[in-house]
């Protein structure tokens, strides 16, 4: 799928964040250790998830007020961040149930990003917006999930 330029820092760590829920599901089809992979998910959680969401949040916000539709998405992300970030409460309890969840919502949620918020953001904004919001993302930096030492998922 075809991105904006200023778009970017984001599709590269949603491409990171589908490759970790594809890696937590062969972990739990491999009946991998679930401390291991709570520990991976913490990892992902703090190498990108969390300012990710801070970002998404803060750079897309003043757009929401401005544009109706991009409100209506923009709500649509701010729940599915809640509902993952309530995932990583669930994951104090580790079970294969709450790792399954956590990787379902993150994938749903980044083919919700990517295939109906980031086009309605690219149609709707100016040249001008899409570059003040490639400002807002440009300290964002992309990891590899699959650098976890342990290869749970093999």
């Amino acid at each position: 799928m075809k991105r904006s330029e200023e778009l970017y820092p984001l599709s590269w760590q949603h491409h990171n964040g589908l490759m970790a829920a594809l890696l937590l599901k062969k972990g739990i089809q491999k009946n991998a250790d679930v401390i291991v992979m709570v520990q991976f998910i913490q990892q992902i959680r703090k190498d990108e998830l969390d300012e990710h969401f801070e970002a998404e949040e803060k750079s897309l916000s003043a757009y929401s007020d401005k544009y109706p539709k991009l409100g209506e998405l923009y709500k649509k992300m701010t729940v599915e961040h809640t509902a993952i970030r309530q995932c990583y409460l669930e994951l104090e309890k580790p079970c294969y149930n709450v790792i399954e969840k956590f990787y379902q919502l993150l994938e749903q949620h980044i083919r919700f990003e990517e295939r109906e918020y980031f086009p309605e953001i690219e149609t709707t904004l100016s040249d001008e917006e899409l570059t003040a919001v490639s400002k807002d993302l440009s300290h964002l930096h992309h990891q590899s999930c699959t650098n976890f030492p342990v290869k749970f998922w093999e």
